[in-house]
């Protein structure tokens, strides 16, 4: 939570105080000249100090040329042939730095080469405003001494209507202790939903006869915890089991491990 609203802008006040209209922002944005520092719901927040540091004539100007510059004549696209133009001696000019140009210039002659037609890489652009976006917010984030919360990395899932909260490593540690008929019975879940919670955290789980070890010294050492992979959540993952010898099949719904999010077993 950023606790001085004040600070920001939301994005008709960034068009009014710069005189922009959506489409020059937008091509603003692409490049990095303007990015959002925060964002209220979907709608991206600005930083005040910096809208009200651009809207001046000379930075108006600027981010004008920087719109339609042309990098093969090194001058605006929409001053005439015969009109003269004297380039600023500011580096980079009208852009901020070298990778900003880069970045320019390689938009640009897409553009022109797949012109009228769009732009043919808006996942690119997607990327690029989002890496821009959080350089911005760590930013104002520093400068006004905002400290985000730490996020909770534990495990929030309901079980057949059974909460289980709990860490990976506290998990590791539990079926790494004793069996997983007992684990699961501690978590109030069944041993078969507890292998399937693992295998989707990405826990390990010992082989079997690990605790057949009389000696705890001489066991396998636990292993350590992988990086969790962020995946997308799935609607759901139909297993069938088959159950002893009769031939009964069984059905088990699974659901990603996110709060709310139900796994039936």
């Amino acid at each position: 939570m950023i606790s001085d609203p004040t600070s920001l802008y939301e994005e008709c006040e960034v068009l009014d105080r710069l005189e922009l209209r959506g489409h020059e922002l937008e091509a603003l944005l692409n490049v990095g000249i303007i990015a959002p520092v925060a964002r209220r719901w979907s709608e991206p927040l600005y930083c005040a100090a910096t809208i009200d540091a651009l809207a001046t004539s000379y930075h108006h100007t600027r981010m004008g040329c920087a719109i339609w510059w042309d990098f093969d004549l090194r001058r605006p696209s929409f001053l005439p042939a015969h009109a003269e133009w004297s380039p600023l001696d500011v580096p980079f000019y009208p852009f901020d730095d070298a990778e900003q140009q880069s970045r320019a210039r390689r938009i640009y002659k897409l553009k022109k080469a797949c012109a009228p037609g769009p732009y043919p890489y808006p996942d690119r652009l997607a990327r690029y405003r989002a890496r821009m976006e959080d350089k911005a917010t760590k930013a104002f984030e520093r400068e006004h001494g905002i400290k985000r919360p730490r996020k909770n990395r534990d495990i929030d899932v309901r079980i057949r209507g059974t909460h289980v909260k709990i860490g990976r490593a506290k998990l590791r540690d539990l079926v790494w202790s004793k069996t997983l008929i007992r684990a699961a019975a501690e978590l109030g879940i069944s041993e078969t939903a507890l292998r399937f919670l693992c295998k989707r955290q990405n826990i390990p789980l010992p082989t079997r006869g690990h605790l057949n070890w009389k000696d705890p010294k001489k066991r396998p050492p636990k292993p350590a915890l992988a990086l969790q992979l962020r995946s997308k959540p799935e609607k759901g993952i139909r297993l069938m089991l088959r159950r002893g010898g009769r031939g009964v099949l069984t059905t088990l719904l699974l659901f990603s491990a996110c709060p709310g999010r139900e796994l039936r077993s």
